[in-house]
């Protein structure tokens, strides 16, 4: 009997799976039934494992809340040494709804006051007066809330209705989260400091281990609608359900406002089983294979076992309706549970009669006529039925219960009682602060050699994002795509320091790693910032293979994602100036954010020029009505490019002569571009009709593409970032948009365009023009004459060929847009440092010397760029070229670009595009 006892309760490994254990029903005399239920529990002890034993002596229960506040008491106390107890959140949850529910009715009629014997149970009355009294159901969930939060967490019910029960929760998360905490802390703490800063190790670890212990006060601490209490609302639980019950606030007040069926009975039907329900769900949950080391230490079943009570005992009743709850909740619901019950009956009938009302029926075999035997529109019924059947039989079992009369026979047996499965060796309790004292001596001996601060010592440097960010002369790889060019660089720098001949160098400042959060990294689209350092490094590698005097060194300076970091990393770049005089300019400062103008305030404190390669907003370095004169700008500004467009839109050089634009454009904190471009693009395309269409978030594009396509206008004007592109072309793509609709767009999008030409030119409902601030397109005679290809364009495909391979996909190729910006940032810097080291005989050119050069450029030839003819104009102006090219071009239905209009000089008598830019 012991044996059979063993093998019940024995938890099978995780390959043979958990399985629902059947009833045990002994019969026979008081005595004898007693005796047996007395060496069960006896075995519970010598082999540990939770158990409940309900005898004659405890206190009576008079109805099923009472005798699961006991069990559940009993089994969270009778625990292996070391082992957490069991929990039990939800029935802990229902039986303080019960008695909140209670009092409620108990207020009714009654006049004066009440004694209470404990602060619980007067908050609980009061709490039920509230609720009673609140006329609007927002106020009572209020009220509800705040009380379950001064309730705080109980995961052991309380002796008694009305008391505030164990401080089980408290321990429960200390067991489990201490160790881990500690493990965390240390990480933390490593990273956190290097040998040189030990103080900021030791601030870390404190922080970080009042956060652990904070964390374990405050999920003592019990929140309605956090997801422990999901069940209560979740499909599993079907057994109380309120016309609130969507939330889980909603449901306890269906139970709180529930009447009694019949004033004479404690609980109804449906409160029975909902106890029973949450009951069986809280032992499913501490017995739920997880990660916890607590859930696999658990060997051995919970275990309840009933003695025969007496015929006029007040618990019988309830003892019986709780087998028969469990039973019938288990072939409703087909699921595991853990639970095994052992129960004492006094003959043989009262057995019979307990095993017949928990006896799971087989399905009946029944004959029918050959037509009934049909495929239906929701299957086949037969086959749905016996596969029905086998579910049931997989958790059921054949059999629901084990009835043995230990009156018959003596119980000995020369075979000795079964010995079940051990603990396993990996969930001893020791072994998390094991495994966390070896983290923290790791941590210690990380802190002790290495800098464990920055990602590469000492000038990169972990953001609060994640992200490296810092300056790094190529020897740190900040993103996967950018690895090529970047020991490109590096190589190139090493070759003009170990030549010992003197060199200036440029500074590159731009967002070289992606979002940590963001779960589509591809969405940044690195291809624009790849392209730069591309066309810097062609520019470094022909002007240094060329023995260019003097010869030219690169640094990379990462901001982060959309320029998150660059204020940081702009004072970095300051600091490094001062100290290397060989740092005459920075270029980069391609995204039109508030961040890029921080950088540039940062670097103007220094004086150090500064090239914008992409950046286009009006306003970039302007602070109190005047520009900078630091900063000189490659790019035309967006009123340029706005008044350009709106031109092309109205002329219908952009595939359509419109009367009417849905302008997309993103107002989200920070970006300065995307307004500012379809605020220019609105008043230049009066007196057409515009509409307006904002959004703040990424998820919102496809909404506003819906409304803009209810009622189309003539063109879809884009002003908005790459990033966002994608999800506006996908929508677009796959909406009834009543016919084909052009897409004009700015220059922002070449980057997408760049990663994915070849799927835009395969979407046939969508025809793409944009303004590219350099395309190799343009290069042809229809606008440049007889000029010849810029030597820029010569040798962008062999070096992508070399970085990449030659059959690489477009998604992670360079975009030669952006590589044309980079290269001619670095001719800028080259030309002027050619010139002054010459006319100053051989002296090391100075950042205030290459200033002077860009603000007041000697007499000759203008420089020819990839991007247009190389030369600033005044401040007043914002340092930008006059007369610089704007672009038009289209995306071909084989992916490739078509160059549709050219307006400025892009050599020197460039043709341009008769008729197709706007006047003057």
């Amino acid at each position: 009997m012991l044996s059979l006892f063993e093998r019940i309760r024995e938890r099978p490994r995780r390959r043979a799976g958990d399985r629902l254990r059947p009833l045990l029903i002994t019969f026979g005399t008081a005595a004898e039934t007693r005796q047996v239920s007395h060496a069960l529990v006896e075995r519970c002890m010598a082999d540990p494992g939770p158990y409940a034993h309900i005898t004659s002596d405890v206190p009576a229960f008079t109805d099923l809340a009472l005798l699961l506040r006991y069990v559940s008491r009993e089994l969270s106390a009778h625990r292996p040494r070391f082992e957490p107890g069991l929990r039990f959140p939800m029935l802990s949850m229902v039986l303080w709804l019960l008695e909140l529910r209670r009092m409620r009715l108990e207020q009714r009629g009654r006049d004066g006051d009440r004694r209470f014997t404990s602060d619980a149970q007067r908050r609980l009355w009061q709490l039920a007066g509230e609720l009673e009294a609140a006329a609007e159901d927002k106020d009572r969930r209020t009220l509800l809330g705040r009380g379950i939060l001064r309730r705080r967490q109980i995961v052991v019910p309380a002796e008694r209705p009305g008391q505030q029960g164990r401080l089980a929760s408290a321990l429960s998360h200390l067991e489990q989260v201490a160790p881990i905490g500690v493990a965390l802390v240390a990480l933390i703490s490593a990273t956190a400091a290097s040998t040189l800063d030990l103080a900021a190790a030791m601030l870390a670890g404190g922080v970080g281990l009042s956060f652990v212990f904070g964390q374990v006060l405050a999920r003592t601490r019990d929140r309605a609608g956090r997801r422990r209490y999901r069940w209560f609302t979740s499909s599993e639980q079907t057994y109380l359900r309120g016309n609130r019950s969507s939330d889980f606030l909603g449901f306890a007040l269906d139970v709180f406002y529930r009447e009694e069926a019949d004033p004479g009975t404690p609980l109804d039907g449906d409160l029975e089983r909902l106890l029973v329900a949450a009951f069986l769900q809280d032992l499913r949950q501490s017995y739920r294979r997880t990660i916890w080391r607590a859930a696999w230490a658990r060997v051995r079943y919970p275990a309840v076992v009933i003695d025969l009570l007496p015929a006029d005992h007040p618990g019988r009743a309830a003892c019986r309706r709780f087998v028969e709850r469990v039973e019938e909740l288990r072939r409703a619901e087909e699921r595991f549970d853990p639970l095994v019950v052992a129960v004492a009956t006094g003959s043989a009938e009262e057995a019979a009669e307990l095993a017949g009302a928990v006896r799971s029926a087989p399905a009946e075999q029944v004959v029918v006529d050959l037509g009934e035997v049909r495929e239906q529109e929701d299957g086949h019924r037969f086959w749905a039925a016996h596969l029905a059947e086998q579910r049931r039989v997989a958790v059921l079992g054949t059999r629901r219960e084990f009835r043995v009369d230990v009156g018959s026979g003596d119980g000995s047996s020369t075979e000795p009682v079964y010995r079940g499965r051990r603990r396993p060796v990996l969930t001893h309790p020791a072994l998390p602060w094991v495994m966390a004292a070896a983290i923290l001596a790791a941590s210690v001996s990380v802190i002790s050699f290495q800098a464990v601060r920055y990602c590469a010592p000492f000038t990169v440097w972990h953001a609060p994002n994640g992200e490296c960010v810092g300056i790094s002369d190529g020897a740190y790889v900040f993103n996967d795509r950018l690895a090529g060019v970047e020991r490109r660089i590096r190589r190139a720098n090493e070759q003009v320091v170990e030549s010992h001949k003197p060199y200036v160098t440029l500074v590159y400042l731009g967002p070289m790693t992606t979002d940590p959060g963001n779960r589509n990294p591809e969405a940044d689209l690195l291809a624009g910032n790849h392209g730069e350092l591309v066309g810097l490094s062609i520019a470094q590698e022909r002007h240094n293979r060329a023995s260019g005097q003097p010869l030219l060194r690169i640094l990379l300076a990462n901001t982060g994602s959309r320029f998150r970091y660059a204020g940081a990393v702009a004072r970095r770049i300051r600091e490094r100036a001062a100290e290397d005089g060989t740092i005459v300019a920075v270029a980069g400062f391609g995204h039109s954010r508030v961040q890029t103008g921080h950088a540039i305030d940062e670097l103007s404190k220094s004086a150090l020029p500064m090239i914008g390669t992409t950046n286009t907003f009006d306003g970039t370095s302007q602070a109190r009505g005047r520009f900078s004169p630091y900063y000189f700008r490659l790019a035309p500004p967006n009123r340029r490019l706005a008044e350009h467009a709106a031109f092309w839109a109205r002329n219908g050089q952009a595939g359509v002569r419109a009367r009417s634009a849905d302008v997309f454009y993103d107002t989200s904190p920070g970006d300065l571009y995307s307004r500012n471009l379809a605020e220019d693009f609105a008043r230049a395309f009066a007196p057409g009709r515009v509409n307006m269409r904002s959004y703040s978030d990424r998820s919102q594009v496809p909404a506003r593409v819906l409304e803009a396509c209810s009622n189309p206008a003539d063109l879809f004007y884009y002003a908005g970032r790459s990033d966002e592109f994608r999800s506006f072309m996908n929508r677009l793509a796959n909406t009834d948009c009543k016919g084909r609709r052009v897409v004009l767009a700015g220059d922002e999008v070449t980057k997408y365009v760049s990663d994915n030409a070849g799927d835009i030119g395969r979407t046939d409902s969508i025809r793409l023009y944009y303004s590219p601030l350099a395309a190799k397109e343009a290069w042809t005679e229809r606008w440049v004459g007889a000029q010849p290809l810029q030597l820029f364009y010569s040798a962008f495909d062999p070096v992508v060929e070399e970085l990449v391979g030659a059959g690489a996909s477009a998604n992670v190729r360079p975009s030669r847009t952006h590589a044309a910006l980079g290269y001619d940032a670095a001719r800028t810097v080259i030309s002027a440092a050619e010139r002054i080291y010459g006319d100053q005989n051989r002296t090391l050119p100075t950042a205030a010397a290459i200033l002077s050069e860009l603000t007041e450029p000697g007499e000759g030839a203008l420089p020819q760029g990839a991007t247009g003819l190389l030369r600033f104009g005044p401040r007043a102006e914002g340092h930008q070229i006059r007369a610089k090219p704007v672009l038009l071009t289209t995306v071909g239905t084989d992916g490739r670009l078509r160059a549709v209009a050219v307006c400025g000089e892009l050599v020197r008598g460039g043709r341009g595009t008769p008729g197709a830019c706007p006047p003057g």
